[in-house]
């Protein structure tokens, strides 16, 4: 035997709720992008400096699953930059940095970041930072698509 239930009779109630269906998604992928953009810049800051090839390998990759169309936001680092592959170099910098005597490049940009560490962990932290930030904002952005706003 199956049951079901379905909502008859209040259209504006019907069409209030369609809305709000429509919204929360936009809004959600609104605060997914915000924070994704934010954990890239400050995994950039974090990031030690020689050529400026690993600050360029930080970026997004967006794609979008066929369930819904749900969006996922990865960030990479690694990858090719200007014809070389950094996967490996990202990857010892991001784990052992820390036990390596900074270049000149870290020195210039650690002067002109006073207080910000720089150096291991930079997209690890740059991503612990953010978590905190990120359920509040999603919960925000529901509440703003129940009240028929877009973010």
């Amino acid at each position: 035997m199956n049951f079901g239930m379905r909502m008859t009779g209040d259209a504006e109630l019907q069409a209030q709720l369609r809305s709000t269906g429509l919204l929360v998604p936009a809004n959600a992928r609104k605060v997914m992008q915000a924070a994704a953009d934010r954990i890239e810049k400050e995994a950039k800051l974090n990031a030690p400096v020689d050529t400026h090839a690993l600050e360029d390998s930080i970026r997004q990759t967006k794609s979008y699953s066929t369930f819904r169309g749900r969006l996922q936001i990865d960030i990479d680092v690694g990858g090719f930059v200007d014809g070389v592959n950094v996967d490996l170099y990202a990857l010892e910098v991001h784990e052992n940095y820390d036990s390596r005597n900074p270049g000149p490049g870290t020195l210039a940009k650690m002067a002109a970041n006073p207080g910000r560490h720089i150096g291991s962990k930079f997209l690890e932290r740059a991503a612990q930072a953010e978590a905190p930030k990120v359920q509040p904002s999603l919960i925000q952005a529901v509440l703003a698509a129940i009240r028929g706003k877009s973010l």
